[in-house]
This record gives C-alpha cells, sequence and structure tokens, in this order.
C-alpha cells in the first residue's frame, strides 16, 4: 500500500478508536453533562495536538528519505556526467595509437626498427585500454556485490618477489625501489585470495611511480597484533590531509600543476578500497603535500603449515609447454590463430573444433587429450554443455574454460559444469602456459 493511503487509513482508524473509547471513558468517571461537555473539548485539543506531533515527525523523516535520495540522484547524475567525459578521453587516447600506428604499419616502406618502434607501441595502448577495461568492470562488479573472494594457500614472500621483479624494470631510473618481508618463508605461508592481494598491490605501485619523479619507492608487509599490515611509501608530491578520504572515491583523481600525469578513470583507489573490505581488511593513507606518501591496509593473518610435497612455482617455471596434445574447443578464428602461433615449435598438437557437439565428439573418439581449452560461448552446443558431456567419458581431463566473462557466478558455473580452471580472455602468454602447466599430470617435471 502506498504511504499516502498507509497514512490517510492510519489517521482515520485511531481517530475513530480515540473518540469511541474516549467517550466510554468518560462516560464511566464523570456523570455531570457539563463536565463531560468540557473534557471533551480537552479530549478534542489534547488529539490535535498528539497527532499534530505525530504527523510532524511521520512527515519529517519521509521527507528526510526523499531528500536523501534526491542527493544521491544529483550525485549520481553528477558522477554518471564525470564519468562519461572520462571514459571518452581515457578511451579515445589508447584508441587513437591503436589505429593510428595499425594504419602506419600497412605502409611497405618503413624499416624493420619502425615497424618494431610502432609495434611496441600499438602494443601499449592496447595494454592501456584493457587496464581502463579492467577498471570499469572491477568498479562495476564491487559495487553491484559481484566481486568474490577467492581464498587458496599462498606464499606471501614468492608474491612480493614476483611483484618487485615485475615493477623493477618499471620503476623510474631516479628512484630507489626495495621490498620489506615480515615474516620468515614458513610463516608467511597463508591463506588469502593472490590476484586480489597483487591488484592492490600494484594499483598502489602504479600510483606510486607515476606521482614520484626521484626519491625513492618501497613496499612490504609486517604482522602487528594478529594482522598483516601492507605498505606502499614513496617520496611523492604527497596529499593534502582534507583529500585523504576524498582520493578513495570514485573518479577522484590528483593531478598537479605543472605536471603531465592526467591519465586515468580515477578508480585505482576506490577499487583498492573495496577489495581490502571484500578481503576483511581496512585501507588508510599518511601523507602531506610536498612530503611524500604512505599507503597502508590490513589483511587477517590466516597462516597454514606448508606441505612438503607441493611444488612452488613462479612464473618462470611455465616458459616451454612441450609434448601436448590439445583439443581446442573455440569459435572465434583470431582465438584459434593465436593459440597456434603460441604453441608453434613447441612440438605441441592441437586439434580445433568450433562448437562444443565436435568437441564431444572428439572426445569420443580420442582418449588421449592431455588437455581441453574450452569456450563457454560457442554455436551448436556451449562449453557448459560440452564440459559436462565430456566430464562422463573422460573424468581425469583437464578442462581449461577460455571465458570473456568476468562475474563471479559465471565462473563459478564452469566450474561447477566440470571445467578444472578457467582463464579470462584478453589473456597473454605466459598466463595461459601457468594455467597448462598446473593442471596437466606429470608436466611439471619437464618444464
Amino acid at each position: 500500500m502506498k504511504f499516502e493511503y498507509r497514512l490517510t487509513l492510519g489517521y482515520l482508524i485511531i481517530g475513530c478508536l480515540w473518540i469511541i473509547l474516549s467517550d466510554k471513558v468518560l462516560e464511566i468517571f464523570f456523570y455531570n453533562a457539563e463536565t463531560i461537555t468540557r473534557m471533551q473539548t480537552y479530549k478534542g485539543w489534547f488529539y490535535v495536538l498528539i497527532t499534530s506531533i505525530f504527523l510532524y515527525f511521520l512527515l519529517k523523516h519521509h521527507l528526510q528519505k526523499i531528500r536523501t535520495a534526491e542527493r544521491k540522484a544529483k550525485e549520481s547524475d553528477r558522477l554518471k556526467t564525470t564519468f562519461i567525459q572520462n571514459i571518452s578521453h581515457e578511451i579515445r587516447t589508447p584508441m587513437n595509437g591503436i589505429i593510428g600506428f595499425t594504419e602506419l604499419l600497412k605502409q611497405n616502406e618503413l624499416n624493420e626498427s619502425q615497424k618494431s618502434e610502432y609495434l611496441m607501441l600499438v602494443s601499449e595502448s592496447s595494454s592501456q585500454l584493457l587496464k581502463i577495461i579492467n577498471e570499469m568492470l572491477d568498479i562495476s562488479l564491487i559495487e553491484t556485490g559481484n566481486k568474490t573472494v577467492n581464498l587458496r594457500k599462498i606464499s606471501l614472500n614468492d608474491l612480493c618477489d614476483e611483484i618487485y621483479s615485475s615493477y623493477k624494470a618499471i620503476i623510474k631510473r631516479e628512484i630507489s625501489f626495495s621490498v620489506r618481508k615480515g615474516l620468515s618463508d614458513t610463516d608467511a605461508r597463508i591463506i588469502s585470495d593472490d590476484v586480489k592481494l597483487k591488484q592492490i598491490l600494484g594499483n598502489l605501485l602504479n600510483n606510486a611511480n607515476k606521482f614520484t619523479e626521484s626519491g625513492y619507492i618501497n613496499f612490504g608487509y609486517d604482522l602487528r597484533g594478529g594482522e598483516l599490515e601492507f605498505f606502499v611509501e614513496d617520496s611523492g608530491f604527497g596529499i593534502e590531509k582534507d583529500q585523504h578520504e576524498k582520493i578513495f572515491e570514485r573518479f577522484s583523481k590528483k593531478e598537479y600543476e605543472g605536471n603531465r600525469i592526467h591519465e586515468g578513470l580515477g578508480l585505482g583507489l576506490s577499487i583498492c578500497k573495496g577489495m581490502v573490505e571484500l578481503l576483511d581488511g581496512r585501507i588508510w593513507v599518511v601523507s602531506e603535500s610536498d612530503k611524500g606518501s604512505a599507503f597502508f591496509f590490513t589483511l587477517p593473518y590466516k597462516k597454514v603449515d606448508p606441505d612438503p610435497q607441493e611444488r612452488s612455482r613462479t612464473l618462470k617455471d611455465y616458459k616451454d609447454i612441450t609434448s601436448l596434445k590439445i583439443l581446442v574447443a573455440e569459435d572465434d578464428h583470431a582465438t584459434n590463430k593465436y593459440f597456434t602461433e603460441l604453441f608453434k615449435g613447441r612440438g605441441v598438437e592441437l586439434i580445433t573444433v568450433t562448437n562444443g557437439e565436435d568437441a564431444v565428439r572428439k572426445c569420443e573418439e580420442n582418449n588421449e587429450f592431455d588437455l581441453v581449452l574450452m569456450d563457454l560461448k560457442m554455436p551448436v552446443m556451449d562449453g557448459y554443455t560440452a564440459t559436462s558431456l565430456i566430464r562422463k567419458l573422460q573424468p581425469g581431463l583437464p578442462i581449461i574454460a577460455q571465458t570473456a566473462y568476468a562475474l563471479a557466478d559465471e565462473k563459478d558455473a564452469a566450474i561447477q559444469a566440470g571445467c578444472t580452471d578457467y582463464i579470462t580472455k584478453p589473456f597473454k602468454k605466459d598466463q595461459l602456459f601457468e594455467v597448462i602447466a598446473r593442471h596437466v599430470p606429470g608436466r611439471a617435471g619437464k618444464i
């Protein structure tokens, strides 16, 4: 029932009950008609006073909700306008590089040096565009509650070493770069979401490198009071104290006069905050203008005992995938061509089909496949159905879902259908090889 109907009905019911019951009470206690008349007048004024007070607070509460909704709507409209302006600029900039240099690469008179330079610029612009798209997806998934936590055993020290190696080549030459690990390798075996942890630290390190011209950038963690406290500190421009909360809001960007730092949607820190909170932690910044910044965040410390049989792997272990027989179920020609180029010269036998029905038939005819790379969205029969049928034919066959979907429930559906693991498009060679090596029995010793 609508608010105005409920209010009117409630007012009528209470008024009728008040008139009937109060008159009965007056007749019981007073026998003089004049006294009853006078008391009825007082009763009427009392009713008017009480209902006025009640209606005042009721309407005040309702109007506060309306005004709050109106403010949120205006803020949402402002953010939407900001988002459209930012996204238009940020997408068009790398697209200009991709389209422009692709056109230049069509020219026959280019020498090899020019081609290499243009290809590198196309690759950089593509990575920038992918980063923008990923940020948009991440903030959308966080705000709609579709971003989930995937906990597993990880080595925190190995993760820090991997991040250090990745960023060592990116950090400016004028900046000293270091990592501090607060636990031994044994104590650093924990349960957490390594993908989200890498993304949080990566976003903070990217910001530190962006806003630091010289000096230092340090990152790492310590164990404090049963929590892991991570930090990323730099000697950069710093942040005014009145901006410490605002920088974690969507589309908030810190820019400095005379500095050409304008790229980005202003979502990085907002994504960090959302992911830290998903992992049951908190994030904050300590900084002053022109005195550098230090970002801190905490995560629960869930230590696990190391498995002596478990082999610690890093990306360097997955460089040489050889002697595999792989079934690729993929209807996109460009992706199939990409697979062919990735495995060229590695002694890998690729069998390619373009729909799930053919994939099932191939597995019926051949039980010698080491792995299946399964696209989830295909004609004739989708990857979910094909995976379920193949799983019945060959229960131990690793099936890796290759999906462009980003929602957690879609990834969960792939696992429930029987997929061993999944890799999200677009993916790079090392990411694919790492997933393959993780699931092919006996293959880790050969690579």
